[in-house]
């Protein structure tokens, strides 16, 4: 049986179908989940809520439509919800970029019609407890920070920096134009930047000379 069938019959309240469907997309999910997240046992919670919710509203899919996206929607909405409750230790990398601007006065404006780039980040590796101590200060940080952020801005901003997908995806998910997606993310890291500056002002240090 083809996934469009499987979709078919599930959506038509065939229980066996939508268990088989459970075990094809169990994992993605998961996956999905987890990147918002962050944490292996909350990204576990947050996939079988998926699939709670999935069993509820799976009649309402449209043949034809795309059902990955349509799932990866559901999936990351409840994955949002669970990582504003618990904030992940991977806000770290995109806290560290918001740092590093922040400190050195950098606007986070990419050139006109180009992507925002993902956050990155070249601090050297800390030490075990140092790390855990770290993750806890920027999760803590992101809590507060992020409740600056509308809920749009916030959901552009996790699924870009945190979670990797690319702006046409993000634009897909939220179903808005990549343009307002754009400008949902730098207006975003523009009001995580006045915050840090202004409340966090020690993660503020400004970038190091660039390596060519």
């Amino acid at each position: 049986m083809d996934e469009q069938e499987l979709i078919r019959r599930a959506a038509a309240g065939d229980l066996d179908a939508f268990e088989e469907l459970v075990v094809l997309k169990r994992e993605r999910v998961f996956w999905i989940a987890y990147h918002v997240v962050g944490d292996e046992e909350l990204a576990r919670d947050v996939a079988q809520e998926v699939f709670i919710r999935l069993h509820r509203v799976i009649r309402r899919f449209r043949a034809g439509g795309r059902f990955d996206a349509w799932l990866h929607r559901i999936a990351t909405n409840l994955g949002i919800d669970a990582f504003r409750r618990e904030r992940p230790h991977r806000a770290a990398a995109a806290l560290d970029e918001i740092g590093e601007r922040a400190g050195s006065g950098e606007t986070a404006t990419p050139a006109p019609g180009t992507d925002p780039a993902p956050a990155a980040t070249g601090a050297p590796a800390e030490s075990p407890a140092g790390d855990a101590l770290r993750r806890r200060e920027v999760r803590q940080i992101f809590l507060t920070l992020s409740a600056l952020l509308t809920r749009r801005q916030r959901l552009a901003f996790v699924l870009r920096e945190i979670e990797g997908l690319t702006t046409a995806e993000v634009a897909e998910i939220m179903r808005a134009r990549e343009s307002t997606v754009r400008n949902h993310i730098l207006q975003a890291r523009r009001i995580l930047q006045e915050g840090l500056r202004r409340l966090y002002p020690e993660y503020c240090r400004p970038r190091g000379p660039r390596k060519d």
